[in-house]
C-alpha cells in the first residue's frame, strides 16, 4: 500500500523565508525625546450675565458634551470658629432637596437626562457643577437652577449625613495617613485657614439653620462666575443662564481672605504615636514662594528633580534603591497666600529614622555637593513640557485650569506660558531657588507611627523631638533631644 501522504498528493514542502537580522538596539543609549507637538489652547470666550456673574465658555464640539461649573471664591476658609465644617456640610446638603424635588426625586429626574450635578466645597471655594449631554442642556439647567436657587436644607438628610460624616470623623482618628494630613495642616498653619478641621464637636453642633446662612452669606453672584465647556458656544448658552440665573441676587458677608504664613525658626521633628503601625507616614515641609512670584517657577523645576515625578531622585533612592517604600515624592502646593513645598511617603517602620535621614540629605544635598545637572534639568524639564498638551484632551481639566486661574487671580497667560516659563528655567536658576528655598532651611517634620520602634532611631537624627496626639497637641517634649 502506498504512504497515506502520496495517495492525498501532498504538495511539495515550501521553502524556508530569509529573514534578515535587525540591527542591535543599544539599551544603553537612552531613546531621543519626541519631537514636540504644535499646541494651542482654546481661547475662552468671556461674556456676563444682567446681575454681573462672568461667563467664561471654552468650546470643544468633538463630543456632543457639555459641563457647566458655577464656581464661588468663597469656601470652607470662612467656617466660624468652633463650626468648622459648616461650608462642607452646607454644600453636602443643598442637593439634598428643593421646593420642588426630593433628594430622590432629584436623582431619578436626572437619571432620566443621563445628566449628573454634583455640589462641593473646598477650602477657597465652592461650586455646583452640571454634566450633560447637549441635547439635554436645557433641562439640566433647570435642575441646575433649581438647586441652586432653592434649596430646602432638610432635617431629616441632614441626620443622615451628619451620622455618616461623625463615623467618618471617627475613621481618620485611626488612620495614619488621615492624621498626618490633618496635623501637618495644623504645624503648618496653626489654628487658621488650612490649620483647623473638623472635630466631631464642632460637626455635632451644626443644624440646617446655620447651613442656610452661610449659604446665604458666602454663595453669592458677586463672588461667582460660571464656567462652561463643551459643545456650546458662548452665544447659545448665555440666553439659557440668564433666563435661569440672571435673577440671583445677594451680596456676600465681608470675609478677609489673607492667609499670614510663617516658617519655623530651626528644624523641629514632631511625632504621632500610632501603636502597632507596620509603616510610618512621613511629611517634611515649609512655605515657599506663592505662583506668579519670581523664582516660583526655578524652585518648580527643580522641585521636579528632586522628588516631583517617578524618575526623580527622592523616589530611587527610597524605593528603587532602599527598598523602604512604594513611594516617595515632593510638590509645591498652592494655595491663597504663599505656597507649600512638602515631601511625603510612607516607610517601612523599623526605618522610619534612616529614611527621614535620607530625606534630609536628599534636600540639603542640592546646596552642597550634589547640584542638579544638565541631563537632569533636560530630562525632566522635557517630561514636564512634552506631556502639558495631553492633559487637555478632557474638557474637565481644561474648565478646571480656567476656573483655578480666575480663582487665584493669576495672570490671563498662565496657562498659554507654562511651556515658554518651563523652558526657560535655567541650571543655574534652579539650583539657586532649591538652595533659597528649601535646601538646610528650617523645615517642619511629622511622623505618624509606633513611637516604640522609632523613637531610638528617629533621635539618631539629632533633631528636636515633640510627641503630638492624634489632634495634634502636645504630649511631651522628648527630653533626650532638650539642650
Amino acid at each position: 500500500m502506498l504512504p497515506l501522504a502520496l495517495l492525498l498528493g501532498c504538495p511539495k514542502k515550501a521553502p524556508e523565508p530569509v529573514v534578515e537580522e535587525a540591527p542591535a538596539f543599544d539599551r544603553s543609549v537612552a531613546p531621543a525625546p519626541i519631537a514636540r507637538r504644535d499646541f494651542t489652547l482654546p481661547t475662552p470666550s468671556v461674556g456676563a450675565l444682567s446681575n454681573g456673574v462672568a461667563v467664561i465658555v471654552v468650546e470643544n464640539h468633538e463630543l456632543p458634551f457639555v459641563q457647566v461649573r458655577l464656581v464661588s471664591q468663597r469656601g470652607t476658609a470662612t467656617d466660624p470658629q468652633g463650626r468648622e465644617g459648616l461650608g462642607g456640610a452646607t454644600m453636602d446638603m443643598l442637593n439634598e432637596g428643593t421646593s420642588e424635588h426630593t433628594a430622590v426625586e432629584l436623582s431619578t429626574e436626572l437619571r432620566k437626562l443621563g445628566s449628573s450635578i454634583g455640589t462641593s466645597a473646598s477650602l477657597d471655594s465652592s461650586s455646583v457643577r452640571a454634566d450633560t449631554l447637549a441635547r439635554n442642556l436645557e433641562p439640566t439647567l433647570d435642575l441646575m437652577a433649581e438647586i441652586l436657587l432653592e434649596p430646602t436644607f432638610p432635617d431629616t438628610e441632614w441626620e443622615r449625613i451628619q451620622k455618616q460624616t461623625l463615623q467618618n470623623l471617627d475613621a481618620g482618628r485611626k488612620d495614619p495617613s488621615r492624621i498626618s494630613s490633618r496635623v501637618f495642616d495644623n504645624l503648618m498653619y496653626g489654628d487658621a485657614y488650612d490649620g483647623r478641621f473638623s472635630t466631631a464637636d464642632s460637626i455635632s453642633a451644626l443644624d440646617t439653620d446655620q447651613m442656610k446662612a452661610w449659604y446665604a452669606a458666602q454663595f453669592t453672584p458677586d463672588q461667582s462666575a460660571i464656567f462652561v465647556g463643551g459643545d456650546t458656544t458662548l452665544d447659545e448658552i448665555t440666553p439659557l443662564l440668564e433666563a435661569r440665573f440672571g435673577s440671583w441676587e445677594g451680596t456676600a458677608k465681608a470675609f478677609d481672605q489673607d492667609v499670614e504664613t510663617k516658617n519655623p525658626t530651626e528644624r523641629r521633628l514632631y511625632v504621632v504615636d500610632k501603636p502597632g503601625a507596620s509603616q510610618s507616614v512621613v511629611k517634611v515641609g515649609r512655605f515657599v514662594p506663592a505662583r506668579a512670584t519670581d523664582g516660583y517657577d526655578d524652585l518648580y523645576v527643580a522641585n521636579t528633580v528632586i522628588g516631583g515625578m517617578f524618575m526623580a531622585r527622592l523616589n530611587m533612592n527610597l524605593r528603587e534603591d532602599k527598598g523602604w517604600t512604594y513611594g516617595a515624592r515632593t510638590g509645591v502646593y498652592a494655595g491663597k497666600g504663599d505656597s507649600v513645598w512638602m515631601a511625603s511617603t510612607s516607610v517601612v517602620s523599623d526605618q522610619t529614622g534612616p529614611a527621614v535621614a535620607e530625606i534630609l540629605r536628599e534636600v540639603d544635598s542640592v546646596a552642597g555637593e550634589a547640584l542638579i545637572t544638565d541631563d537632569e534639568l533636560a530630562y525632566f524639564k522635557g517630561s514636564r513640557t512634552l506631556g502639558y498638551p495631553g492633559n487637555f484632551e478632557t474638557v474637565d481639566y481644561l474648565l478646571g485650569q480656567t476656573a483655578a486661574v480666575w480663582l487665584h487671580d493669576l495672570p490671563d497667560d498662565w496657562l498659554t506660558s507654562y511651556v515658554d516659563r518651563v523652558d526657560g528655567v535655567t541650571l543655574d536658576g534652579a539650583n539657586a531657588a532649591f538652595a533659597e528655598h528649601v535646601s538646610g532651611q528650617p523645615l517642619t517634620l511629622l511622623v505618624v507611627g509606633d513611637l516604640a520602634t522609632i523613637r531610638e532611631p528617629l533621635s539618631e537624627v539629632g533633631l528636636p523631638i515633640t510627641v503630638l496626639d492624634v489632634e495634634g497637641d502636645v504630649v511631651e517634649d522628648d527630653p533626650s533631644t532638650k539642650e
